[in-house]
């Protein structure tokens, strides 16, 4: 039977092993902690950006490398926020379509031309939505007529603006101007000539 003198010589050898693997495995344990709150971080910035990224066309199933965005803002004259009935019924009223939280507008042939959402994040645009900028998105790439998808995102435009007493902005939310509409229209002008060059070419090849 271990005497008294044996027994705390085991135990004390024990707790001195225990205190070199405690010293020896803390830088460890603390890397992986400091690791752990990063790691959660960014999943959540790129959860958010995913979130952003539902602003997306139905076409991305034969999506392009070029893409040409247009992006139009509607604020509020005041900076306050828009009765969201009065817009969710507009909207409807000028044949947009609601679907997955935005609203969609379409051409003669059904197509999907632009999209209507918030301009605060989500993005989404229901009852309870509170915000005082709307904002208007097209993919001049992804729409069979460029310049004629555009001008009536234009007139879209406003039409709401002046229903809702808004004023246009650009992508960067400063006032829209006639020479950056004229480049707008000119940027159309040139993708859709450009949609007009590929198209012949695919003709003649399948000839």
């Amino acid at each position: 039977m271990p005497s008294n003198l044996q027994i705390i010589l085991v135990a004390g050898a024990s707790v001195f092993f225990l205190i070199i693997l405690y010293l020896f495995f803390r830088p460890l344990f603390a890397r992986k902690l400091i690791q752990n709150p990063i790691d959660s971080s960014q999943s959540m910035l790129f959860a958010d950006e995913a979130e952003q990224g539902t602003l997306s066309f139905e076409s991305e199933k034969d999506l392009i490398q070029d893409q040409e965005l247009i992006i139009l803002n509607l604020i509020s004259l005041d900076k306050s926020n828009f009765d969201m009935n009065q817009v969710l019924t507009l909207l409807k009223n000028l044949n947009g379509k609601h679907a997955e939280g935005f609203f969609i507008y379409r051409d003669l042939r059904g197509i999907e031309t632009f999209r209507v959402a918030s301009g605060i994040n989500p993005g989404l645009l229901e009852l309870d939505t509170e915000t005082h900028v709307l904002l208007l998105a097209i993919d001049l790439h992804q729409v069979t007529d460029p310049i004629n998808a555009f001008e009536t995102m234009l007139e879209l435009a406003s039409n709401i603006a002046e229903k809702l007493h808004a004023s246009i902005c650009n992508s960067a939310r400063a006032p829209l101007s006639k020479q950056m509409i004229e480049h707008f229209k000119s940027k159309a002008q040139e993708i859709g000539h450009l949609q007009s060059i590929k198209n012949f070419s695919k003709n003649e090849e399948n000839k």
